[in-house]
């Protein structure tokens, strides 16, 4: 079970809204969380000036930090100066329990239907899991000022764990099964045969993937029933990958999609995967990546 978490927040509208899901974060096991940011001033320079950013920021941090224990979680809070995504992915690998929290939107976000570039790069470059809160943008208020909100107050209460069979997958699969499955009050396992791959195979063939793969969810399906008392379905289809994974989400209420993700070593969008790429932008939930592990060496 993961029972620490690493929450990042640049001290923004759309970060502070991590702060609603406390109990949410506690229905999945975590006790501890570790508040973390990195300010835009640095602070030789708030020393130099006499600026009150500082005393602002850190008034900021303990009031969060003492909102989180007051609900029963173990909190502190780290500064660290540099580029946030950087500093996020470093904090964390010295701390390779712990999962990171990251809002999709913040200060210097895109104003279109993009997550971060911080958030996105902290996905691409992290080795430990990165649940990313969905948060979404309602535009300017009547004082011009932008406003955001939750996609949904829920993690814990749908989760959609998607598989293609890749060792990446299959590592996501294991993670989900060992450390959340028994907090989720409802499962789907889903996998969906790309309409651009079946369309390239006769009849025959695609029959024959149809049954490899209902046994291959199937035998999934019972391991995880085995986990957790939480009602497990199965969702097998065909068609165009990410429009069926989003279809999914809008049908059932899915409040945490949980997939793998390629990890380093790949360039652009293949740093995460261009399916996973999708779901980072397009899908209306939260969503948890689970790095695939660099090979020991021989």
């Amino acid at each position: 079970m993961i029972k620490k978490a690493i929450l990042a927040t640049d001290l923004s509208k759309a970060s502070d809204l991590l702060m609603e899901l406390i109990p949410e974060y506690k229905k999945l096991g975590i006790e501890e969380i570790i508040l973390f940011h990195v300010p835009t001033i640095s602070f030789n320079y708030m020393e130099y000036s006499g600026y009150s950013m500082r005393v602002h920021i850190e008034a900021r941090m303990i009031n969060h930090s003492n909102r989180l224990q007051e609900q029963g979680i173990k909190s502190s809070y780290v500064f660290k100066e540099g580029l946030p995504s950087q500093e996020i992915v470093d904090f964390s690998l010295m701390h390779p329990d712990a999962m990171v929290i990251i809002g999709s939107k913040g200060q210097g976000f895109f104003k279109r239907n993009l997550i971060g570039s911080t958030t996105l790069r902290v996905i691409q470059q992290s080795r430990n899991p990165v649940l990313m809160v969905r948060v979404k943008n309602l535009g300017k208020n009547e004082e011009g000022s932008p406003e955001c909100t939750l996609e949904t107050k829920k993690i814990a209460s749908h989760g959609l764990l998607l598989t293609d069979f890749s060792k990446n997958s299959s590592r996501a699969f294991d993670f989900a099964e060992d450390h959340l499955v028994e907090k989720l009050e409802t499962i789907s396992l889903m996998h969906v045969q790309d309409i651009v791959v079946m369309k390239h195979h006769d009849r025959t063939t695609i029959e024959k993937f149809n049954k490899i793969d209902t046994e291959r969810l199937q035998n999934c399906t019972i391991s995880l029933r085995k986990k957790t008392k939480a009602p497990v379905h199965c969702v097998l289809t065909e068609g165009a990958v990410v429009p069926e994974i989003i279809r999914e989400v809008k049908q059932h209420d899915v409040s945490l999609v949980v997939l793998g993700t390629h990890g380093k070593g790949y360039f652009s969008d293949m740093v995460i995967g261009s399916t996973a790429s999708a779901i980072t932008q397009l899908v209306e939930a939260n969503c948890l990546f689970i790095p695939m592990q660099e090979e020991e060496p021989v």
